[in-house]
């Protein structure tokens, strides 16, 4: 499983010169960062709607199984708000990562054409 130090240590790959995509490849990956962060944040929020459970009745068994569906969605132990916001972290720096190969890329373009010109290219 990744994790955001998983993520950090590429971070520090990528600082360090060792780590690169092709032209446009990394722009793209954190375009999808992007969306995929957007995606989550909505399923976040829905999650945190599903810990009302309703229509399990007024019995006590009712009661205490909607309580726990309830807490399995928002509040509980490792509940799926809280799964979501694990996700959302990653994913928040996986684009951090990328958009730091693209910066790096663009940096590397431009020196490499004042260099050209430079040169009278």
């Amino acid at each position: 499983m990744w994790t955001t130090s998983s993520w950090s240590e590429l971070g520090a790959m990528v600082d360090a010169g060792e780590l690169f995509l092709e032209a446009g490849v990394a722009e793209r990956c954190a375009a999808r960062c992007a969306e995929l962060h957007r995606e989550l944040v909505t399923l976040q929020r829905d999650a945190k709607r599903l810990a009302r459970i309703d229509g399990l009745g007024h019995l006590p068994s009712g009661v205490a199984l909607a309580r726990k569906f309830g807490q399995k969605a928002s509040g509980g132990e490792y509940p799926l708000d809280q799964a979501l916001a694990d996700h959302i972290t990653v994913v928040e720096e996986m684009r951090s990562v990328f958009e730091k190969i693209a910066a790096n890329y663009e940096a590397a373009e431009e020196s490499n054409a004042q260099r050209f010109s430079e040169l009278g290219g």
